[in-house]
């Protein structure tokens, strides 16, 4: 029964899931150089063509990257994260889960707060916000691209926040005494404009998650902000108890 499953499935898809599971179970690791196109056909007794499909579907999905004379390489696993009822942030998640986490900051202003940021924040259309959009990355890919926005007021010091050495959370509670312990977020698909696809260096269109959320200190908004992601790249699991 298996066979004739198989059978009914193309032949690229098979491929695309052999590949999937040996980087799945670490027998091809992130930034290794994967066998040839020539040397899959002759491993999997497949066309060249074939070959060539599978692995283009995995490099628009970010699994795998082709670089120009040089091979094909495994970019690496998602992250995963878990939905619990905690508060967590992408640095601590990242070294739980012995990747190296790394930011660049893309974009840090001052503007003026648009409506629909207003809402998000409680404020009103004539105050000002700091806005800071960041690259949030393992140690070989660039994962999520998050925008934040924070009131001006009280949080001048963001302007001059090296975000390549500290971290946001451990920043406001060192330097602002704010502890962000309740957020509430928005979980959803989208598609990933060209800043982002550009950014996360994936072909467009390309389809992903979004996530939105609103971070409190007790019962003060602190910053509002949005993470966008591949689809494959940021995985949630959600625990549930009765």
């Amino acid at each position: 029964m298996k066979k004739e499953y198989e059978d009914r499935i193309p032949l690229y898809y098979q491929l695309i899931d052999k590949i999937e599971e040996k980087i799945e179970n670490n027998e091809w690791q992130p930034g290794e150089c994967i066998p040839s196109e020539r040397e899959l056909c002759e491993i999997y007794g497949m066309s060249r063509i074939t070959v060539r499909n599978a692995i283009s579907k995995l490099e628009n999905q970010g699994k795998l990257r082709k670089v120009q004379g040089k091979g094909t390489y495994v970019v690496g696993k998602g992250v995963t994260q878990n939905l619990t009822n905690r508060v967590y942030s992408f640095t601590s998640e990242m070294e739980k889960q012995g990747k190296i986490s790394k930011t660049k900051l893309v974009r840090r202003e001052v503007m003026e707060c648009t409506p629909a940021v207003a809402q998000k924040l409680g404020l009103s259309i004539q105050d000002k916000v700091i806005y800071i959009e960041r690259l949030r990355c393992d140690d070989t890919t660039a994962i999520i691209v998050e925008k934040a926005y924070f009131p001006y007021e009280g949080f001048e010091f963001l302007l001059n926040l090296d975000f390549e050495k500290y971290s946001l959370y451990k920043t406001l509670e060192t330097k602002a005494g704010i502890f962000i312990n309740h957020v509430v977020e928005t979980i959803s698909g989208c598609e990933l404009n060209v800043h982002e696809c550009q950014l996360l260096e994936c072909k467009s269109p390309m389809y992903g998650l979004l996530v939105k959320r609103i971070s409190y200190f007790n019962d003060r908004i602190i910053s509002y902000s949005t993470m966008v992601s591949k689809g494959n790249s940021f995985k949630f699991t959600v625990s549930l108890e009765n």
